[in-house]
């Protein structure tokens, strides 16, 4: 059984926070009833079809499988009874609409809680409920620019920002927002019956993402510099390298570590002075212990080696290293070996990233739901006491 069975969610999201957040939730195992605006439903049902996959695009179809559709008209009384009567049988409601306008359809947390009082009424949105920012649209970049997230990447301080290469926002606020609703879920279930109103939102969820840069910036009231590819210890052996057929990225952070990269470029004496000091014992991080001259060393010695044989006599040496591979060659090189937790009878889906170390029973196979095909039989709400 999974741990979802018998929940029952209303799904009012569209794009990709809010149907990643539900998405979780139904491989879980909750029901989750996806309302939809008639006639081009989620905007995702549209964006990037591939004639191969029939109508349906892939990133519609990895975050929907599964989940039942309705339409409804939210601007008019019909649209917004028929939500309503749904809510009543709802254990948890999940909206992203800009904050105020699922009030002014007649959906807000008030409304819901009317016919269906124990309900868990999630907000998802760019900037909160609350605050001067409230009202601002928000799409994933525009997020990842005003967070400094933007201004993180890429290399040396007079080099143009760059983005995160997908929306790693939203996809962050998606699992923000199911962890809420686990938690809210958790609360019901030892007993309080209290009103739960959760407000989610991108800004929040980026701040997350950036825990550890944000704490430093707080504490020295200066933005850490960019590290560009370099691993975030500052180790000389902690950076992505050039080689002769590729880029190999390697982790060499402690003083052991960096020794057995050295020996394995065939330049031992990199890891002594006057490179580094005399005496370091194995397990010591070498952090921001990188010279110009060191790196300078280092990357001569990379340009010359090959890859694929460096990359798997470090690893065979406990040292973690990987090509740069594009997802395509991870998909089909690495993938294999350390497979993703798929949905089952859905081969563009991925679960939740964990796996139950017990084991668990195959889940069944799911389809992705055409426009619609529920309203029918769902129309008629009822609650389930």
């Amino acid at each position: 059984m999974r741990p979802l069975e018998g929940f029952r969610v209303l799904d009012l999201t569209h794009v990709l926070a809010g149907p990643f957040a539900t998405h979780h939730l139904r491989c879980l195992g909750a029901e989750v009833i996806k309302v939809e605006r008639p006639g081009g439903g989620d905007p995702m049902r549209a964006l990037g079809r591939l004639p191969e996959q029939g109508d349906l695009p892939p990133t519609f179809r990895a975050l929907n499988a599964g989940k039942k559709s309705v339409t409804a008209d939210l601007g008019t009384a019909e649209g917004r009874d028929l939500v309503l009567r749904l809510a009543e049988s709802a254990d948890v409601f999940v909206e992203n609409f800009r904050p105020g306008v699922a009030r002014r359809l007649g959906l807000g947390a008030e409304a819901v809680r009317a016919v269906r009082p124990g309900i868990v009424y999630c907000s998802i949105s760019g900037w909160g409920q609350a605050g001067d920012n409230a009202p601002r649209g928000a799409y994933d970049h525009v997020i990842q620019a005003a967070t400094g997230m933007m201004a993180l990447q890429g290399s040396g301080a007079d080099a143009a920002p760059v983005k995160v290469g997908f929306p790693v926002v939203d996809i962050a606020t998606g699992i923000s927002a199911a962890e809420a609703i686990l938690a809210a879920l958790i609360r019901r279930l030892r007993g309080d019956d209290g009103p739960i109103t959760l407000d989610v939102s991108m800004v929040d969820s980026a701040l997350a993402l950036m825990a550890g840069p944000a704490a430093v910036t707080l504490a020295t009231g200066r933005a850490p510099d960019r590290v560009g590819n370099r691993g975030f210890v500052g180790s000389p052996g902690a950076e992505t390298f050039a080689t002769a057929d590729g880029h190999l990225s390697v982790a060499a952070n402690t003083m052991g570590q960096f020794a057995t990269l050295c020996r394995l470029l065939g330049r031992p004496e990199l890891a002594g002075p006057p490179h580094l000091p005399a005496g370091l014992p194995a397990e010591a991080f070498l952090g921001n212990l990188a010279s110009d001259g060191l790196r300078a060393a280092l990357a001569a010695a990379f340009a010359a080696a090959d890859a694929a044989a460096l990359e798997a006599a470090l690893n065979a040496a406990g040292v973690p290293a990987a090509k740069v591979r594009d997802l395509g060659d991870y998909l089909r090189e690495v993938y294999p070996a350390t497979p993703g937790i798929g949905v089952a009878g859905e081969p563009l889906a991925f679960g939740p990233a964990f796996r139950w170390a017990e084991g668990e029973e195959a889940p069944e196979p799911v389809a992705v739901p055409e426009l619609g095909a529920d309203t029918a039989v769902l129309a008629g709400g009822g609650r389930r006491d």
